[in-house]
């Protein structure tokens, strides 16, 4: 039984699940997905309607949904120790977490023949897809459904296999770059509400001669077919803002040294090669594509050497021993880029250049957010080698804990629970492996190092503090970003994908957008 509190914005979520049986919940970062829908699965038990329900995560969240379960429902519960961190979750015969070595997992599916709910990661399609199939189940909920947003990846695939007469996927993001992605989320809830793909993509999307995508129209279509399964709330909605706290976001602009300039300005002039190559080849550049996993056909190892000058331009403005870092691993033959080697082998200033603007401004913006006693952050980069660098340099503002995807998901739980419960850790430094679902509510201050190519990752990270349970009336969200670079082109294209994101999910803004921002040649041109 469900023994928690709703908001009253979340109960009308919680009719339409119990009615729809099929439903895509968009509700925004921080409005409380999970507890409704433990309400409204609770419910379901309830009415005899379910016997069993799977929630399929990503490995990070397994043990917060499990501790949701104890905390909102009469479940009896259990303590259990990870990595020295105490978490109460249920008793297993009402909640089984697959979790573990192989041998260690086929034990909880056998105690999975028994629960109520059987926590499970994405990754069990791929490594347990047998005795997944084998789980009789009424109910599979996708938690962060963005999962499942391209079409060609094998999880998305196998995830569509699994068709249970009741359907939830919660996502705050089901447009993170392009329309397509809730094509394929929608696929897997209700195939009927967005028709063939033929058919979507004449309706909503124009392309240029390359095959390319030049603009979206009809969107606001799109969003009235897409609300006959999705139901969307927004932190901004007025029903909804009062219950959380109110964010400042603010842009903190870095300004590049001149030995780091010369160096950046060399990048840029095998960016320009690297484009008149792909050029030549008949490509058309699209970054949110590369990133998806689209890759056009000759011009696929032209848009290869294309991303990894671009690359090296970053790792140089986040920290120029980031690029010393992949040259080396590339020599030691343990990743790393060849370019990165190649360039850093021809620039005698890079090896002796310790030093990075961006990071001793956000070591000045540490000191001011922790000066008050007590008072926790968060800060986020695309890069896990970054992780040691901020450590080193923020470990004097006191304990401190690193997030990141090659932790198991018994570490990640335990570092999660460290920075909520320890008032002496006071940071929180984490990959996009800890933007998903993850709730920080403790903390006041959330840093973009760096920001990434996607507009859902960009809005998950910039979300995980604010949360109803904030103590805090106000939050704060601040990105670095570096002046005159490819930076100020990134932030400019995710908030052209945040408008799109707006027009289909949200109802509001345009009904047609052209996807035009500054060009690469225009930025290398202004640059030089």
């Amino acid at each position: 039984m469900f023994t928690g509190e709703l908001f009253p914005y979340q109960y009308d979520a919680v009719d339409r699940v119990l009615s729809d049986r099929r439903l895509l919940v968009a509700y925004s970062m921080g409005t409380g997905k999970t507890v409704l829908t433990i309400a409204a699965l609770e419910e379901l038990f309830g009415r005899g309607d379910i016997r069993r329900c799977v929630v399929m995560v990503p490995s990070s969240l397994k043990w917060q949904w499990a501790q949701a379960i104890a905390a909102f429902t009469d479940a009896p519960t259990r303590t259990i120790t990870l990595r020295g961190m105490d978490l109460v979750v249920p008793a297993e015969d009402v909640c089984t977490v697959i979790n573990g070595t192989p041998k260690q997992r086929w034990q909880q599916w056998q105690a999975a023949q028994h629960a109520d709910y059987v926590i499970v990661s994405y990754g069990a399609v791929l490594h347990d897809w047998k005795e997944l199939c084998a789980l009789p189940a009424d109910a599979l909920v996708l938690d962060e459904a963005s999962a499942i947003k391209n079409f060609s990846a094998q999880t998305t695939k196998r995830v569509k296999k699994l068709k249970p007469p009741i359907r939830i996927a919660l996502t705050g993001t089901p447009v993170e770059n392009r329309p397509e992605e809730v094509f394929s989320i929608m696929e897997w809830v209700n195939a009927k509400i967005l028709g063939r793909w033929d058919l979507f993509e004449k309706s909503y999307i124009n392309r240029n001669f390359f095959g390319g995508v030049s603009s979206y129209k009809n969107l606001g279509l799109l969003h009235q077919n897409l609300s006959r399964a999705m139901i969307r709330k927004s932190r901004l909605d007025p029903e909804v803002a009062k219950y959380l706290p109110a964010v400042a976001e603010t842009t903190r602009h870095v300004q590049l040294d001149k030995t780091t300039r010369s160096i950046y300005k060399a990048i840029l002039a095998d960016v320009q090669a690297a484009m008149d190559e792909l050029a030549e080849a008949g490509g058309d550049f699209d970054l949110a594509a590369y990133y998806a996993g689209v890759k056009p056909d000759g011009a696929f190892g032209a848009q290869g050497k294309l991303m990894a000058r671009l690359q090296a331009a970053r790792l140089l403005l986040d920290h120029p021993q980031l690029l010393m870092d992949s040259a080396v691993a590339f020599h030691e033959g343990t990743g790393g880029s060849q370019y990165a080697a190649e360039f850093a082998a021809s620039r005698y200033d890079l090896p002796d250049l310790h030093s990075s603007p961006k990071l001793a401004v956000l070591d000045e913006l540490v000191s001011t957010m922790l000066a008050e006693p007590g008072t926790k952050a968060a800060i986020f980069t695309d890069y896990r080698k970054m992780l040691p660098y901020l450590s080193e340099r923020l470990e004097k503002y006191g304990d401190l804990v690193l997030f990141h995807g090659q932790l198991n998901s018994d570490e990640k739980a335990a570092v999660l629970a460290r920075f909520k419960t320890d008032p002496e850790c006071r940071l929180f430094i984490s990959t996009n492996a800890g933007g998903y679902g993850l709730d920080l509510p403790e903390a006041q201050y959330l840093v973009n190092y760096d920001l990434p190519y996607s507009n859902g990752v960009l809005a998950q990270r910039n979300t995980r503090h604010v949360r109803a349970s904030s103590k805090f009336d106000r939050v704060h969200v601040t990105s670095l970003v570096v002046e005159e670079t490819i930076e100020e082109r990134v932030q400019a294209t995710l908030a052209l994908r945040q408008k799109l994101s707006q027009a289909v999910v949200d109802g509001t803004g345009v009904g047609a957008l052209d996807m035009d921002v500054e060009s690469l040649a225009e930025h290398i041109e202004n640059a030089g």
